[in-house]
């Protein structure tokens, strides 16, 4: 009978070692993924982004480009390579990219427009890069023009994704000392 209940009680608390083990194990896969940054940008279509921003309450950055656009290019060697814009990027919105040369069509609810038609009627996008910002519910705020290096671009981004448009202009915002005055150096 003690041979039993000693045999009983080795299984028990090996069983609880395992059990112990392997929920550190999870617990530190978790903590690892929710420290781990992204190392790049997922760029999704306008359509699909539109229902992700509002799915998960995030934020809209559209990036009109172009294949010809050498600033564009350089967006995406710098800018968009930078760990502090893609980190931000990734956390606080849903990154679309709209090709203002594309013929595909998308489908905005039912609503039928050439990724090009997009850019031209719906944002009147006259030159490129151009970088649009959503509310998550896909009300426009407003549009970003041009080349921006990763300091000026995560300036911005801050300021979008904190929802300080609601209390002050973008110039307030950085004579009031930029995102270093508003909670994140």
């Amino acid at each position: 009978m003690k041979r039993l209940m000693m045999a009983t009680m080795t299984l028990v608390l090996a069983f609880s070692l395992v059990s112990a083990q392997e929920k550190a194990k999870v617990e530190e896969k978790g903590e690892r993924e929710k420290s781990e940054k992204a190392t790049e940008i997922k760029w999704v279509r306008y359509d699909e982004g539109l229902k992700q921003a509002r799915a998960e309450s995030h934020h809209v950055l559209i990036n009109f480009t172009t294949s010809w656009c050498g600033w564009c290019k350089k967006m995406n060697k710098t800018t968009f390579m930078e760990p502090e814009v893609v980190d931000i990027i990734s956390k606080k919105f849903v990154a679309v990219k709209v090709d203002g040369d594309s013929k595909e069509i998308l489908d905005v609810d039912g609503y039928k427009i050439a990724e090009r038609d997009l850019a031209r009627s719906e944002y009147r996008v006259t030159g490129y890069p151009a970088y649009w910002f959503l509310k998550p519910n896909g009300e426009k705020l407003g549009v970003l023009p041009g080349y921006q290096d990763a300091d000026r671009f995560m300036e911005v981004l801050f300021y979008m994704s904190e929802n300080l448009y609601d209390k002050m202009t973008f110039e307030e915002y950085m004579k009031s000392g930029g995102r270093k005055a508003h909670g994140k150096s």
